[in-house]
């Protein structure tokens, strides 16, 4: 992803309507790229502080506000990853049984 392509997912990122391939090469952008990076912390401060003024959110700590976003969104990545790969392994799981049964059926 480039820096033109990640500017332009600025606000849906902050909105959380990426998808997930979406939003994991977001944010490996940003982790890597200063300039996407600033502009992801002004955007997100202002957001925050538009939310904060309607009354839709508590106080908020601007200082570690993108780094926590980044993170949430990282470990939300690692769960559904983790839970696709646990999704595999119980679907693999499930056809070895199915596959025994049919060999024990027919033999």
């Amino acid at each position: 992803m480039n820096c033109k392509e990640t500017q332009r997912l600025l606000v849906p990122y902050i909105n959380g309507e990426l998808e997930e391939k979406e939003e994991e090469e977001f944010v490996r952008h940003v982790r890597h790229c200063p300039e996407c990076y600033e502009e992801l912390e002004v955007y997100s401060t202002v957001f925050a502080g538009i939310r904060q003024l309607d009354g839709a959110e508590e106080k908020i700590d601007y200082r570690t506000l993108v780094q926590d976003s980044l993170a949430n969104s990282e470990e939300d990545l690692r769960d559904e990853h983790f839970l696709g790969m646990y999704a595999f392994l119980l679907r693999a799981a499930a056809t070895m049984v199915l596959f025994y049964m049919m060999i024990r059926w027919f033999f």
